[in-house]
């Protein structure tokens, strides 16, 4: 299996075994009813599961001969908890190395605040432990996924693997975690020491291992394990390695990013950069019938895939999306280890980062605290519900394409008269970033 673009989501296919360990994603389809005047009901589950109370502001848009029809900005369906900005890696790739910020755990009342708050929402939100430090160093963790997992909310973790021993991979089998995410750059010693600086590949792998042995010991599909990949010139060549092992290992989906450069050194690692320059929506698309990958057709089509900007799903190659906020579009928002909530990850802590040869000035940006406002209350704040359906329009200047002002220098502002934070520069909106 070689992808041939730089961001992508793979799901994995069945193997066979005791059990199967794979999600397959499914097909579900529903049937709206058209009343007088054009008014369109929907089944009640539906309506529920996606937030579609009465009175909802939906976007739709029109694409070739059909609908896409966006949640609502107002219904919540992920919460990215960071327990702590600790870690005990120093990676090359790391917005770490661009701050001076004080390193922090989150505290039990804050983490209690969090699940009282998960709680007042009508449908459950999603709870996905990450954020830029490593969440298996805080040492509350296993309780935290405990009790946000009796809550019956969906859970999922990201870690570098080097905590997974066996207790706690024992642990978190049986706290049903739904999904496991494992940050994985190379799959020789010396790839993985070149981007993470540590020897830890073998233990990692002996650690997910051990994973997929407690997995059919007690006959469980859970934790789903996912790799995530971040993709740079060092390291682009162990991708279908990297895959092939994540598969070996149990792996069932794969997140595959390309790298966002904080430093100097990190802007020679980019491979989106010729696309910097490129609108999507000017490129052509293309249908292709389902053929073997063996033989010529696979790389050959790969690398076409990869240079037109497109992505292959379902049978057909599309331009990804962009000007498209994935945080506003999965419903989600972050809660800093100290309360803080931000819109998404990115706007999680200051940092630096390069767009091309600007060396622009992240600032983090947050619409409250729970240890101040409840978390509907912060989620249902007029500003806050504003800022998202300003992003689901989403109208910033081209900045990635332009990138030719002072404007581009930092997201307090831009050449639009936009208030802080200005996204048009994100790299996550024009889809060269991707998170689980």
């Amino acid at each position: 299996m070689r992808p041939g673009g730089a961001a992508c989501r793979i799901s994995g296919m069945p193997k066979p075994g005791r059990f199967s360990d794979v999600h397959v994603p499914s097909r579900r389809r529903t049937y709206l009813t058209v009343g007088d005047g054009g008014a369109i009901s929907v089944a009640d589950e539906v309506a529920r599961r996606y937030g579609l109370a009465p009175g909802s502001r939906l976007c739709i848009e029109e694409l070739d001969n059909h609908l896409l029809v966006h949640r609502p900005v107002t219904h919540l369906a992920k919460v990215y908890v960071e327990p702590t900005n600790e870690c005990p890696l120093s990676c090359r790739t790391c917005m770490r190395r661009t701050w001076s910020e004080p390193t922090g755990r989150m505290e039990a009342g804050t983490f209690s605040r969090i699940v009282d708050g998960l709680r007042e929402f009508p449908l459950l939100p999603s709870v996905f432990f990450g954020g830029i430090g490593e969440p298996l160093a805080h040492p509350d963790v296993l309780q935290m996924i405990g009790r946000v997992k009796s809550l019956g909310a969906r859970t999922e973790l990201i870690t570098n693997g080097l905590a997974l021993d066996e207790a706690t991979v024992e642990r978190l089998v049986e706290l049903r975690l739904d999904a496991l995410w494992v940050s994985l750059d190379g799959a020789t010693e010396e790839c993985y020491e070149s981007v993470r600086e540590a020897s830890a590949l073998p233990g990692i792998v002996k650690n997910l291992q051990g994973l997929r042995a407690v997995k059919y010991r007690v006959d469980t599909p859970l934790p789903a394990l996912g790799i995530a990949f971040v993709t740079m010139e060092r390291n682009q060549a162990e991708l279908g390695t990297v895959i092939d092992l994540g598969l070996r290992l149990g792996a069932t989906q794969f997140s595959i990013s390309s790298v966002q450069p904080h430093t100097e050194e990190m802007r020679g690692e980019v491979l989106h950069e010729k696309t910097l320059g490129q609108s999507l929506s000017g490129l052509s698309r293309m249908d292709l019938a389902r053929m073997d990958s063996s033989g010529n057709w696979g790389p050959a089509v790969s690398a076409i895939l990869a240079e037109c900007g497109l992505r292959y799903s379902n049978g057909r190659a599309s331009t990804r999306l962009e000007d498209s906020c994935p945080f506003v579009e999965n419903g989600s928002l972050g809660v800093r280890w100290d309360g803080r909530v931000s819109p998404c990850l990115p706007l999680m802590h200051s940092h630096f980062a390069y767009l091309g040869n600007r060396r622009r000035e992240i600032r983090e940006f947050f619409f409250g605290s729970v240890l101040e406002r409840r978390l509907r209350e912060i989620w249902n704040d007029e500003d806050y519900v504003r800022f998202r359906q300003r992003l689901q329009e989403f109208d910033f200047p081209p900045c990635t394409r332009c990138n030719g002002c002072d404007s581009a220098d930092s997201n307090r502002g831009d050449c639009f008269d936009n208030p802080a934070p200005t996204c048009g520069a994100c790299a996550w909106a024009q889809g060269f970033i991707v998170c689980p």
